[in-house]
């Protein structure tokens, strides 16, 4: 009679769980996905990137008056 031993599972390949598995399953899937997916992450950013400089970098936060507030960014003198 022979013996046999269970063996304890081994854990799934690290690239098809977690993050890096979704992100290779939803959008890097295939190569149409993938650039699809790169076209629409450059959009997204250079279009943070805009609101964060408009928004914030060359916001105006100081004054009293609209006159104090350039063209060039957010006017926060009033809030």
């Amino acid at each position: 009679m022979s013996t046999h031993q269970f063996q304890p599972d081994l854990p799934p390949p690290s690239n098809t769980v977690g993050v890096i598995g979704w992100f290779r399953r939803n959008l890097f899937d295939g190569p149409v996905n993938s650039v699809v997916t790169l076209i629409l992450g450059y959009i997204a950013f250079v279009g943070l990137w805009s609101l964060l400089d408009w928004a914030i970098i060359n916001a105006d936060w100081v004054g009293t008056t609209r006159n104090d507030c350039s063209r060039e960014g957010a006017c926060w003198v009033f809030i």
